[in-house]
């Protein structure tokens, strides 16, 4: 939550709602993080009327954290759907990173114009919501960095990331489809933890989909690993 701080956040009873405009189910969503003194009907009136008067569909984010024990059960019941199949959080230490020299340029601080506009290029769901995406990025932690490799003068690849102690999380990496096979997100991920590693960071963490083979492939062979799944069950509307 804090490598993209949301639009809005309300705290209640255990429980971290955020909006943010629609863009990215994490911050637009509420995450069930402790227990709390009410009771999980309770919590879920509140949250479903608080994203609904922002226009929101309701979403909860379930990681094996959530509380209570039984939300999920609760959520079929009231005709909660699961968005899709769900994300796999994977963590590695950066203990013997050998980034790349040379070929991916890495800008840290506020997010550069030309990578935003780039990012949109490549996301559609980007382009759509602009203004919010812009707004989200202004709020990223002071230590962010931003990598692009560029071929023939246009950007090819790029990524980011957010050093927050001595953790990293990276985010946003794409390889324009012309491109990809190149090795391209490879260099950009280790040029983003060889920079986090120099600043201090020991440990990194993502988040890809499952069923997107190639990713894995890669962030396995840089020595990632499952750390746990989250998934999005959703409000009928």
């Amino acid at each position: 939550m804090n490598a993209l701080p949301a639009l809005e956040s309300e705290r209640f009873d255990g429980w971290v709602l955020r909006a943010a405009g629609g863009y990215t189910g994490r911050a637009n969503s509420a995450a069930p993080l402790y227990p709390g003194q009410l009771e999980a009907v309770h919590k879920l009136a509140h949250t479903e009327t608080w994203y609904r008067s922002r226009r929101l569909t309701p979403m909860i984010r379930l990681t094996p954290a959530a509380q209570p024990s039984n939300l999920e059960s609760l959520l079929e019941e009231r005709g909660y759907t699961l968005r899709d199949e769900g994300v796999s959080v994977q963590v590695c230490s950066l203990n013997g990173i050998d980034p790349p020299i040379n070929t991916v340029a890495v800008e840290v601080g506020p997010v550069p114009d030309h990578w935003l506009a780039t990012l949109a290029g490549f996301q559609p769901a980007v382009a759509q919501h602009l203004g919010e995406v812009r707004r989200l990025f202004s709020r990223l932690p002071t230590f962010s960095a931003f990598a692009v490799i560029r071929h023939e003068a246009a950007a090819a690849a790029i990524g980011r990331a957010v050093l927050e102690g001595g953790n990293v999380g990276l985010f946003d990496v794409f390889t324009r489809p012309d491109l990809r096979r190149r090795g391209l997100a490879t260099d950009i991920t280790l040029a983003l933890l060889g920079w986090s590693a120099r600043n201090g960071a020991t440990d990194a963490y993502l988040q890809v989909v499952p069923s997107n083979h190639a990713a894995c492939r890669l962030y396995r062979r840089l020595g990632f690993n499952d750390a746990y799944r989250y998934r999005y069950r959703v409000a009928p509307q």
